[in-house]
């Protein structure tokens, strides 16, 4: 994401606009329920948090989880 920001303040729009699509699957597996439910197991995930989740949140369904799972690895994540 910095590189991304850094690219588009240095109106390197090419270079922005690839970063940006190279993305798009990571973003969306962060957005595939109410946020910040993805985002928050994705950290617990990355072992930078818990995966706690306040109410009124809940876990995430197994089969999304496993979703951001293959997508977090692809991105070597975790």
């Amino acid at each position: 994401m910095a590189e991304l920001a850094n690219a588009g303040l240095n109106r390197e729009w090419d270079k922005a606009s690839a970063l940006q699509l190279s993305l798009v699957p990571l973003i969306r597996a962060l957005f595939i329920e109410t946020n910040p439910i993805p985002a928050k197991t994705a950290l617990a995930l990355m072992g930078m948090c818990e995966a706690e989740l306040r109410q009124p949140l809940a876990p995430m369904a197994d089969a999304n989880k496993e979703k951001l799972k293959a997508t977090l690895k692809k991105y070597e994540l975790i």
